[in-house]
């Protein structure tokens, strides 16, 4: 092969190589673009951590379950369970009202 072909060779392996590294460049600019609109986005919808001074007020000031002793937990599970009876029992008198609505609507 003549000593031209080779130096062809070579300017069309560099051009490829530049303009890979410019297509991976550009591709990587415009990513870190997007994720720092959905990153802002995030942050807009989440809750902001509290000052420096100021005490992070939670649901659970007792601490997790596992922390606590078992006398506290199963308490507190009792509790939560007596409050999903009382829903149950709700949704099965507006069950029955409906039903007694609809009964009665059909005559």
């Amino acid at each position: 092969m003549p000593g031209w072909i080779w130096i062809l060779l070579v300017i069309f392996m560099l051009a490829m190589l530049i303009g890979g590294a410019v297509y991976a460049i550009r591709h990587a600019m415009a990513a870190s673009r997007s994720i720092g609109r959905v990153s802002e986005d995030l942050n807009r919808h989440m809750p902001q951590p509290p000052a420096a001074g100021q005490s992070q007020a939670t649901d659970r000031t007792e601490g997790p379950a596992f922390a606590l002793p078992l006398s506290q937990s199963t308490e507190r599970y009792s509790q939560a369970h007596a409050l999903v009876l009382e829903r149950k029992e709700q949704r099965r008198r507006n069950h029955g009202l409906i039903w007694r609505r609809w009964k009665q609507f059909n005559r």
